[in-house]
């Protein structure tokens, strides 16, 4: 994914919690998912520390969504999570591309960006939630 592990798992197990309504464990997350329990923990903690999950310790804990998935957008997450670095990187690789420095595909990869980053402003996490329930 473009986004990297990191923005991968944290939308993933936020997507999850999402559509468990419950709490979860970072174990059942991870296996779920398909992703090392150790990175899930640490991506959990970090949106623990972020304000999008709440956590319970003890029997019967794990990991809830701290507010609606509704009121979740994806580039929110991604922004928290410093994970948006694909949106500002060179497409061809460049180190120094701009608009007034541009690689042979920046014109071509500026409106494709702009239109990545809308969506991410414009769709939440029960939007994928919805669309992985069915």
């Amino acid at each position: 994914m473009i986004f990297g592990k990191k923005g991968e798992y944290a939308i993933r197990a936020l997507v999850h919690l999402a559509q468990a309504r419950q709490r979860c464990r970072a174990r059942d997350i991870s296996q779920d998912q398909m992703a090392p329990y150790d990175f899930i923990a640490k991506v959990l903690q970090e949106l623990k520390a972020k304000g999008f999950v709440r956590s319970v310790r003890g029997v019967g804990g794990g990991f809830v969504l701290a507010r609606p998935a509704a009121n979740i957008c994806l580039m929110e997450v991604l922004v928290a999570l410093d994970c948006n670095h694909f949106l500002e990187k060179c497409v061809y690789g460049l180190a120094g591309c701009s608009d007034s420095a541009p690689c042979p595909l920046h014109e071509h990869w500026k409106p494709i960006r702009n239109q990545i980053e809308v969506y991410l402003f414009e769709h939440t996490i029960a939007d994928l939630a919805a669309v992985g329930s069915k």
